[in-house]
C-alpha cells in the first residue's frame, strides 16, 4: 500500500503543475540568493528572513502534501478553486508589499507608543504572515491543478487494458 502511495505521489509531482508546486516550495529559499521579494528589515538592519523563509517553505511543503492526501475528494479539486487560491495569493502579496512599504507610517499612526526596537516583532506578526500566505496559496493552486491532471490521467480509459 505504501509503495503504491509513493508511486502515486511521484506521478503526481512529475506533472507540470506538480513541478511548479514544488518550485513554489523551494522558491523562498532561493529568495536569499536573488532577493526577488525583499523581506522587511527593521531600523537596526535585522532581517525577518531567518524566520520567514523556513516557515514559508514548511507551510508550502505541508500544503502540497495536504493537497495530495485529498486526492480521493475530487469536489475540492476544481480549476475554479485553483483560480481562487491564485487570486488570494496575489492579494496576500499585494498586502505584503503595501504593509512593508507603509510600515513606519502605519506604526506611528496606530501604535504611537511603540519604539523602533519593537519593529522586528511587529513585522513578524503583521507583515510576514502575508508573505507566508502568498506562497501557501500559490502552492495550493499549483497542487490543485496537479491533482486535476493526476486524477484525469489516473482514470481508466474505456477499452484500454490496464496491467501487463
Amino acid at each position: 500500500m505504501a509503495n503504491k502511495d509513493f508511486h502515486s505521489f511521484v506521478k503526481y509531482m512529475v506533472s507540470l503543475w506538480g513541478a511548479l508546486g514544488s518550485i513554489a516550495v523551494v522558491f523562498p529559499m532561493a529568495d536569499i540568493l536573488f532577493n526577488v521579494i525583499p523581506l522587511p528589515v527593521d531600523a537596526y538592519e535585522k532581517s525577518t528572513a531567518a524566520v520567514a523563509i523556513p516557515l514559508t517553505s514548511l507551510v508550502a511543503a505541508f500544503t502540497l502534501l495536504y493537497t495530495f492526501v485529498q486526492r480521493d475528494r475530487p469536489r475540492s479539486a476544481t480549476a475554479r478553486t485553483a483560480g481562487a487560491y491564485f487570486m488570494l495569493g496575489l492579494m496576500s502579496l499585494l498586502l505584503f508589499f503595501l504593509l512593508e512599504h507603509f510600515e513606519y507610517a502605519l506604526r506611528s499612526t496606530w501604535f504611537p507608543g511603540l519604539d523602533s526596537t519593537d519593529d522586528y516583532v511587529l513585522m513578524l506578526v503583521a507583515i510576514v504572515p502575508f508573505y507566508v500566505a502568498f506562497f501557501a496559496c500559490v502552492t495550493r493552486a499549483f497542487a490543485i491543478l496537479a491533482l486535476i491532471e493526476f486524477t484525469r490521467h489516473d482514470q481508466p480509459i474505456f477499452g484500454r487494458k490496464d496491467g501487463p
